[in-house]
């Protein structure tokens, strides 16, 4: 058996026992009106203007299905409402009506027992951020149009762009796995399931199954030459890749964000494809010499260690990264700025 095929035979194991554990806790939860306890305080929400659409999400503080509450995304064109179950044992929904008539309801998956959000996306498509656990979450597509669950993404974390066209996600989970490194993946909304699927198991010659290991590009971390996802652990490279402050440009054509590897900092830029045949482009920017990142910042024992409190500000202004960092000199704080432009970046991947 092939080292692919046993990493996603232990993936598919390890979402079927999330899967029995998610239910078997989620069964326990009171079940509304039958039960005897006073109802839980919903988790709190946040109303949003995007444009002309209204949005409700939920107030991020952990998982807590026992307190979901009513999330949704209202536009000119389509209303999308989180239809929330009377018994704690059936599966959410969502109501789909549009202006010109279209009207549907639709089945979440019954993994995903708290929602989070509903985002529009182009092509009469809607993002659906959802949560199975602690560590368990994930991303679904709706086709608004045909009212369906179109693709289904489990991941650690997501990271939407403003316009909804992308999202960089973590592809592997849990976190806390012995072997596990963190593996970025962009998935691109604006294409097809299909479309996003960036390598295939070696049983399934005729490429007929989407798996879920190997969705999305991987952007980080890539090697030289690397124009589709390795969805295998790299022996060579025993960074755990927890990257952080991950930032998108305000037109979406980029994303910014930091990682630590053997303690020098480096800034990692991801630009998204300009064509339907283009592929994201990996860029780094290691901060060395006047510009480490890392000076001066030690653990209580002394010994050189940075992560990202370091971190003060990151952020992507036209052709520049802006950055501002707390270093130490002399035993003393002190707050660096620093202004990078995008053409020192070095480009790696094909």
């Amino acid at each position: 058996m092939s080292s692919r095929t046993m990493f996603a035979a232990s993936r598919t194991i390890w979402i079927g026992v999330v899967t029995l554990l998610c239910a078997s806790l989620y069964a326990q939860q009171p079940a509304g009106s039958n039960s005897t306890s006073p109802p839980k305080k919903q988790l709190d929400t946040e109303v949003k203007h995007i444009g002309t659409a209204e949005a409700t999400t939920v107030v991020k503080t952990g998982f807590y299905p026992d307190r979901q509450p009513k999330v949704y995304w209202h536009d000119q064109d389509w209303n999308i409402d989180l239809l929330i179950p009377a018994s704690g044992e059936d599966p959410y929904s969502l109501s789909i009506s549009s202006r010109g008539g279209v009207a549907s309801i639709v089945k979440l998956p019954d993994l995903y027992s708290q929602i989070n959000t509903i985002s529009r996306a182009p092509g009469d498509k809607a993002i659906i951020e959802v949560d199975c656990g602690g560590t368990c979450s994930g991303f679904l597509i709706v086709d608004l149009r045909q009212g369906k669950v179109i693709d289904d993404i489990g991941c650690e974390f997501t990271n939407i762009s403003p316009n909804h066209s992308f999202i960089l996600y973590e592809n592997w989970f849990p976190a806390h796995a012995e072997s596990h490194v963190n593996q970025y993946h962009l998935y691109d909304v604006t294409k097809s399931p299909r479309e996003n699927v960036c390598s295939y198991r070696d049983n399934d010659p005729q490429h007929k199954d989407l798996d879920g290991n190997m969705r999305g590009f991987q952007v980080y971390p890539q090697k030289p030459g690397q124009v589709i996802c390795n969805d295998v652990e790299d022996d060579d490279n025993p960074d755990d890749n927890l990257a952080t402050n991950f930032t998108w440009a305000a037109d979406s054509s980029k994303i910014v964000f930091a990682d630590v590897k053997s303690g020098v900092m480096s800034l990692i830029l991801v630009t998204m494809p300009g064509g339907a045949k283009d592929l994201p482009r990996t860029s780094t920017y290691a901060l060395i010499g006047q510009e480490d990142a890392c000076e001066g910042v030690t653990d209580a024992a002394g010994e050189r260690h940075c992560d990202y409190h370091t971190i003060k500000f990151l952020g992507l202004d036209g052709d520049n990264v802006k950055a501002a960092f707390l270093l130490h000199e002399n035993g003393k704080p002190v707050e660096k700025d620093m202004t990078i432009p995008l053409s020192k970046f070095v480009p790696i991947g094909k």
